[in-house]
């Protein structure tokens, strides 16, 4: 249960976050050159996409990636695999996750879609906006594990 509940409130979160790129997309007629934390993927395995698939296809990789961001967290949790702070569900330990996290998506995944390394193939400033949004994910998943504190993020001993 709680790696469902993880990773819902990351896919959550990424959503919330996502709505000032989806207004801007629905204002500007889908016309919109930079949205705020989606990576408009202009290209995914080869494949070209129109303008407003792009950014289609950037929010779904952003909501999936969302939703990855708070099962993983959850599974080294549960694990035990928080090797940096070894404090579960501490702003710390949801930082360092943040920033490896943004490691793996920059290194791994988006070379792997065709979109070159931190997402580089996108725009010169993709990068920064990929580690705001990874950073992002971290603090507002700390925040919503503090406010509800559910029993389902029980603490493994």
């Amino acid at each position: 249960m709680d790696y469902l509940l993880g990773g819902s409130l990351g896919g959550l979160i990424a959503i919330v976050f996502a709505i000032p790129a989806i207004i801007l997309e629905i204002k500007q007629h889908g016309e919109a050159v930079d949205a705020p934390l989606v990576v408009d993927a202009r290209k995914v395995f080869g494949r070209k996409f129109a303008r407003q698939e792009a950014f289609l296809v950037g929010l779904l990789i952003h909501v999936i990636f969302g939703f990855l961001f708070g099962l993983i967290y959850i599974v080294f949790v549960v694990r035990g695999w928080l090797f940096v702070t070894h404090a579960p569900y501490t702003f710390l330990s949801l930082l360092v996750y943040a920033v490896l996290s943004w490691m793996v998506a920059g290194v791994i995944i988006y070379p792997a879609l065709g979109m070159g390394l931190f997402a580089r193939r996108e725009g010169t400033r993709v990068w920064l906006e990929t580690i705001a949004s990874h950073l992002i994910l971290g603090v507002a998943l700390w925040l919503l594990v503090q406010y509800f504190q559910p029993p389902f993020f029980l603490i493994p001993t």
